[in-house]
């Protein structure tokens, strides 16, 4: 619409030139409220006022619109004629904030208030209903004591892009900001809000009050799910933990994800143990629910791991300031270990005495690593009797641990330790390496036939070398490889679920002779006498135990013996100590034996001396028949044999 239109329609009629020459400009201020005033033209600034992209209005002291420039017609889509006269709050603010009549009635500016010396934002709305971001500036035009001398001019500004884009910038901050300390997966925390959190005043000020609890989480067996049903399963699993850890959080606690499948609940305001651990067993449940995903059931297990401020084997209160976040997750992880130990799917709370025990743990395991480094670790070689012909046949290689200071320590000492520590792979070898010098060695005394029976580990039949390099580690000995007898655990072989098959298939290639150790303990039985190739089979020592005064170990054993001779295996029975053990198995025609009452391991210094002496043994063989006093060594286990590396 051109200028003259719109003064044909009642713009201002001094809109295009202001003042006239010769006219006294205040008039121009006293102006009555129903009168537009003469401003706005073809001069120079009435130009200006016509051009400027912002939005210009001129209002009474009492807020009703006099003029306003072009611009701010655009802007409003209300045309100067519609609005003459009219408070625009009642017409551009949202329906919610309109004013009602008697505040409109009472409206006037106030020429001291702050608003003429800030900008101020506001939510407006165009006729047509669009709302925008309207950014004001008021100024106070002066001119004298009457109302009438009082104008304002406010300056409008379309803001909605710069607002919309400082709004995306701040949510994308926001955004930046929760992925920086949150977890992807389950919206819980992460290790980076964990610090932050540890940091914070609550977190202080429950430490000092000793009202602080830590249970530090772990899912059961999650690894079988994942290689199973596939990550989406396990990932849903994680979700479905992570709901129920929020469920029994309370306010103030702070929930992490601390790893793959680790979570971390931090409890402010804890008053006791007996608190914490009732928190423990509602996750406990809350995680037991059943979970379905695509058809499938899922549990989700999980063991926890607690620990107070102050908790200790009795479990009391320390004093205030006693404790740290740090120090109590370090130990709520170590209980977490132990309820693992203990059987997984429960809850324990961490003690003075748990504390010992885990710091002794990793002592050991320090130790370990030591030990293979300065090559601390020793093979004795326990004989094994062939009964039938009445000679030494074999000997049987067991790991020794000469620890600086405990002294000479058996497998079962340190062999968990090596386990947890992924050790197992290099002790095997270093084992081996040490049994087949020994055994090199008595061959090159005169003890041609001596065969030697090795101990493995799982750790080491998962590595696809280790055929080759026993093969190569006998070549160079010249050693034949019929002299040597890996025996592999029955634990070892159903845990795997016989993925152990390849390899000793490959080591009966070599020439090399296998045999099932532990047999008896409950674990595979009879099964793999069929499903594994094997040339031998050691009856456990706990079988031993019970041969004299058990009928049915007896007709047990018998029965495997013979069973073994039918498939033409080897029969070896360790942990023979009583000449009435060794008459029953006499009478079973069990072909050879090993055991304390043959002769305790010894180290190959000694071990040559003792085959020396008793080459030739009295026919039919009793016990003892070994002279002299036993080597020392270490002390028999309880409930198993030596015969494990």
């Amino acid at each position: 619409m051109t200028q003259e239109q719109k003064r044909q329609q009642g713009a201002p009629a001094q809109r295009d030139g202001g003042p006239r020459a010769g006219t006294d400009t205040a008039r121009v201020d006293r102006v009555a409220p129903s009168r537009a005033p003469a401003i706005g033209g073809t001069t120079l600034p009435g130009m200006i006022l016509d051009h400027a992209r912002d939005g210009i209005a001129l209002l009474d002291i009492r807020g009703r619109m006099l003029w306003m420039n072009p611009a701010l017609e655009d802007m409003l889509g209300w045309s100067l004629d519609l609005i003459r006269g009219r408070n625009p709050a009642e017409i551009i603010n949202l329906p919610r904030d309109r004013p009602s009549a008697s505040d409109l009635a009472r409206f006037r500016y106030l020429p001291d208030s702050s608003l003429f010396k800030t900008y101020r934002v506001t939510r407006h709305m165009r006729r047509d209903g669009s709302k925008f971001w309207n950014q004001q500036s008021h100024a106070l035009i002066d001119m004298g004591p009457d109302d009438a001398q009082k104008m304002v001019v406010v300056t409008c500004r379309d803001i909605s892009e710069q607002v919309r884009v400082q709004t995306a910038l701040v949510q994308l901050k926001d955004d930046l900001e929760h992925a920086a300390f949150h977890d992807d997966l389950t919206g819980l925390g992460n290790r980076k809000k964990l610090s932050r959190y540890l940091a914070s005043a609550p977190v202080r000020d429950s430490v000092a009050a000793g009202r602080i609890g830590v249970l530090q989480l772990d899912l059961d067996k999650f690894k079988q799910i994942n290689d199973t049903l596939g990550h989406a399963a396990g990932d849903s699993v994680l979700r479905h933990v992570a709901r129920a850890l929020s469920a029994c959080t309370r306010s103030g606690d702070l929930i992490c994800r601390t790893g793959g499948d680790e979570f971390l609940l931090i409890c402010l305001g804890i008053p006791d143990t007996a608190t914490l651990m009732r928190r423990a067993a509602e996750i406990l449940s809350a995680a037991a629910a059943p979970l379905s995903w695509q058809g499938h059931t899922l549990e989700a297990g999980i063991s926890i791991g607690a620990s107070m401020c102050g908790a200790s084997s009795s479990l009391s209160q320390t004093p205030a300031g006693q404790c740290g976040g740090e120090a109590l997750i370090k130990q709520a992880d170590q209980a977490l270990y132990a309820a693992k130990e203990e059987g997984r799917g429960r809850a324990v709370l961490y003690t003075d005495d748990l504390g010992a025990r885990y710091r002794a743990e990793r002592q050991l395991a320090r130790d370990l690593v030591r030990a293979i480094e300065q090559g601390q670790f020793t093979v004795h070689l326990q004989p094994i009797l062939h009964l039938a012909r009445g000679c030494i046949t074999g000997c049987e290689a067991l790991l020794r641990w000469n620890h600086p200071v405990r002294g000479l320590l058996g497998p079962a000492d340190f062999m968990e330790a090596a386990r947890q520590e992924q050790l197992l792979s290099q002790i095997d070898y270093l084992a081996m390496d040490a049994a087949l010098d020994a055994l090199a060695d008595l061959r090159q005394q005169g003890f041609s036939d001596l065969t030697l029976s090795l101990n493995v580990s799982g750790s080491i039949l998962e590595d696809t070398d280790y055929p080759g390099l026993l093969d190569w580690a006998l070549q160079s000995r010249d050693l034949p490889p019929a002299s040597v007898c890996v025996e592999v655990q029955e634990t070892t072989i159903t845990a795997e679920g016989g993925h152990h098959a390849a390899a000793i298939t490959r080591l009966r290639r070599l020439g090399v002779r296998v045999a099932l150790d532990d047999f008896g303990v409950g674990y595979a039985g009879l099964a793999h006498l069929s499903s594994t190739q094997l040339d031998a089979i050691k009856l456990d020592r706990s079988m031993m135990c019970r041969l004299e005064h058990d009928p049915r170990t007896r007709v047990v054993t018998r029965a495997v013996i013979h069973m073994c001779a039918l498939l033409g295996m080897q029969v070896i029975a360790e942990g023979v100590e009583t000449q009435a053990q060794l008459d029953i198995l006499r009478g079973c025609k069990c072909p050879m034996i090993q055991g304390y009452g043959i002769a305790r391991p010894m180290d190959a210094g000694q071990i040559a001396d003792w085959l020396r002496a008793n080459r030739t043994l009295p026919c039919p063989v009793t016990l003892p028949f070994s002279p002299g006093a036993p080597p020392a060594g270490v002390q028999r286990p309880a409930a198993a044999g030596d015969n494990s590396i």
